[in-house]
């Protein structure tokens, strides 16, 4: 539901239980955020100038957006934990770095610290369109993604210390690491006790092991260092507004990691499994096709293989602290009979991988 203010009488509104400090991980009401774009119209950022509807749009994983129509746009409001300052600065900068595509909304204005807000919040112009369903994506949805995608990794000047932070793996070494001390972690767990966990962690210790066989030739990796990503780079972050206008948001994890990998990891990303057979391997091929990267089959290979090995390990550690994992008031968590489901799958894909690799 909208709620119709003119902010420019709303800058003395009461505070009320929006400007309560709040460290717990929920998010300001609509007041909160009401209160913070009348300071933004009281000061005079045009933005906020006159009379706009404001209405709560539901949040991600951690944060809440809102929606505001001013009548001459539509923007969106995204208030971000309070601990999470770092997140709106890399998005902040990645946006502002990436004006010049289409595809990148425009920033507005943001601050690692909204008073009113008690969080950091950005402001940004809201892209047409809804997410896409890999379901139904087809090579027409995938050609200006994929354009996006070569602008944003042609990008080798980050432009910002924010974005020169590493946000994923420069080597396939990274994954395995992750790979091998996520396996050590679930070793020493209690959960061993469950026959099903025990067999489970077996069966990725085989999996690890033939990752052993892949082709890290150093080479590979050393002609092309890496550059700037998304790091988010997944089928619910794909905006759709007709099959030749695609948008892409949620840049708070961007910043530099091997572009291989983010394309692999979109096409490997449980969101993508229903996507129709044949189109991933075809997007892949023609991204290595155009890639400037030098030996981008070689190292793509070595992703595909690891990819579904690390989404195994991800989703057996889930499982293993689904107690534990912390869920914002806004979300339900994934459930357990579901996890199990989808690490089958992914046991299934990592298999058919590993034979492509001793063969």
């Amino acid at each position: 539901m909208y709620r119709r203010t003119n902010l420019s009488q709303a800058i003395d509104a009461p505070t009320g239980q929006g400007a309560v400090p709040r460290r717990d991980g929920k998010s300001p009401d609509l007041a909160a955020v009401l209160r913070y774009l009348a300071r933004l119209a009281g000061g005079g950022h045009p933005f906020a100038a006159g009379q706009c509807q404001v209405r709560p749009l539901g949040g991600g994983f951690n944060n809440r957006i809102y929606e505001v129509d001013t009548g001459h746009g539509v923007y969106l409001v995204k208030v971000y934990p309070a601990d999470r300052g770092q997140r709106q600065e890399r998005e902040y900068a990645a946006m502002s770095r990436l004006s010049f595509l289409e595809a990148v909304p425009d920033a507005v204005t943001g601050e690692t610290w909204a008073t009113e807000l008690n969080a950091p919040v950005l402001v940004y112009r809201k892209l047409p369109g809804a997410p896409v369903k890999p379901e139904n994506m087809t090579r027409e949805d995938l050609n200006p993604l994929l354009e996006t995608m070569h602008a944003v990794h042609g990008v080798s000047d980050p432009g910002d210390p924010a974005l020169a932070r590493p946000a994923g793996p420069a080597l396939p070494r990274d994954c395995l690491d992750f790979i091998d001390e996520t396996i050590h972690a679930l070793a020493a767990s209690a959960a061993l006790n469950d026959p099903s966990f025990r067999e489970a962690l077996e069966r990725l210790r085989d999996l690890r092991r033939c990752l052993d066989l892949m082709d890290l030739r150093t080479a590979l990796w050393t002609e092309c260092p890496p550059c700037l990503c998304h790091g988010d780079f997944r089928p619910a972050n794909v905006i759709k507004a007709d099959p030749d206008r695609i948008g892409l948001v949620d840049w708070e994890h961007a910043g530099i990691m091997d572009p291989l990998f983010e394309i692999a990891g979109f096409f490997w990303h449980p969101e993508s499994a229903g996507m129709a057979p044949g189109l991933r391997e075809e997007a892949i091929r023609d991204y290595c096709e155009r890639s400037a990267h030098s030996h981008a089959y070689e190292r793509m290979a070595v992703y595909q293989a690891i990819l579904p090995v690390q989404w195994c390990v991800r989703i057996l550690s889930l499982i293993e602290g689904y107690d534990r994992q912390p869920v914002q008031p806004w979300n339900e968590p994934r459930p357990l009979e579901v996890l199990w489901g989808d690490l089958d799958r992914y046991i299934g894909l990592a298999a058919e991988r590993s034979g492509t690799i001793s063969g």
